[in-house]
């Protein structure tokens, strides 16, 4: 749809999972251009992406040694002085599976009558703030968020949420995260926590102003990876459509992890794999692959991440 820039963001390692988004998105949304920001790509990576016209080169002003979670953060320096209506980010280790033009017309004109600024699911375990605050069972790991959710006036039964999947039309949201992650000390999911902060804390400016969607329906990871099943074209779980498949795991359950290669034609593509178990979503990644490396082949080779096939192991 036009007036929606379509972003995510990759190191090195997430080179591989990454191939698989673009290539699931391209399926889903041929018309649209999904945006990677650079978090440490490699240079035949970079070269790759900037070829495809996709590479969003990392600001010259943003620290290389900047947390990923603080380089997702600064998304606005990123895209720069690209235009868009809203920004819709969609996490590297996603798969596209239920997204069209008219779903993502949809989801906008949602925020735009709502008069909300964001629109991101809850957590898929429904965990509330005090939850996420005391993760640490009562060490110190998550002593900076409990600050900050004293501090925002955030109430502590209100549900958390993921930034894996987002639609935002306010760029004041998206500064204000910049600034309050950047200088952030490192805790788990801390730009995820700081989020949640900014759309429940009262005296953080932007309670109120957020979309909650369903975490089932637009990004079903961990314990419902093994159950998403086709259906009617697409995947369901749980009764609903999948839109987006969040390739993601508590000790990585239900997916296989590894650093390999994969062989397609004769030529094989290195990098780390995180392949799921689930049979029908395995067939969908293998094909992803196969098709991504067999029509843009010449590309990756061109770019020193293609080679010849040695005996090993595939997906």
């Amino acid at each position: 749809m036009s007036g929606i820039l379509y972003v995510t963001g990759a190191d090195e390692r997430y080179f591989a999972t990454t191939l698989l988004l673009l290539e699931s998105f391209a399926r889903q949304l041929p018309q649209a251009r999904l945006m990677v920001c650079d978090y440490g790509l490699g240079l035949g990576q970079r070269a790759y992406l900037a070829e495809r016209g996709q590479l969003l080169p990392r600001p010259p002003g943003l620290p290389e040694t900047l947390h990923p979670y603080a380089k997702k953060a600064a998304i606005l320096d990123y895209v720069g002085d690209l235009p868009w209506q809203a920004l819709c980010w969609i996490d590297a280790d996603m798969l596209a599976v239920g997204l069209d033009d008219t779903v993502m017309a949809q989801l906008l004109q949602r925020l735009e009558a709502s008069g909300v600024d964001i629109a991101l699911t809850t957590d898929i375990n429904s965990l509330t703030l005090s939850d996420v605050a005391a993760m640490d069972k009562g060490g110190t790991g998550m002593a900076p968020f409990r600050a900050l959710l004293a501090d925002s006036g955030a109430g502590p039964a209100a549900p958390y949420i993921s930034v894996g999947f987002w639609l935002c039309r306010s760029r004041d949201l998206l500064v204000e995260w910049d600034r309050r992650s950047r200088g952030m000390r490192p805790h788990s999911l801390f730009e995820q926590n700081v989020m949640a902060l900014l759309i429940h804390g009262p005296r953080w400016g932007h309670a109120g102003r957020a979309l909650l969607l369903d975490p089932v329906e637009w990004q079903p990871q961990n314990h419902l990876l093994p159950l998403i099943r086709p259906s009617g074209g697409g995947y369901g779980v749980r009764g609903r459509t999948v839109r987006l498949v969040h390739c993601t795991s508590c000790g990585y359950w239900f997916m296989d992890v590894y650093k390999s290669h994969v062989e397609v034609n004769g030529r094989a593509l290195a990098g780390y794999f995180r392949i799921l178990h689930n049979p029908a979503l395995r067939a969908l990644q293998t094909d992803l692959l196969h098709d991504h490396v067999t029509r843009h082949g010449d590309a990756l080779a061109r770019h020193g991440l293609l080679g010849d096939a040695p005996a090993g192991r595939n997906p």
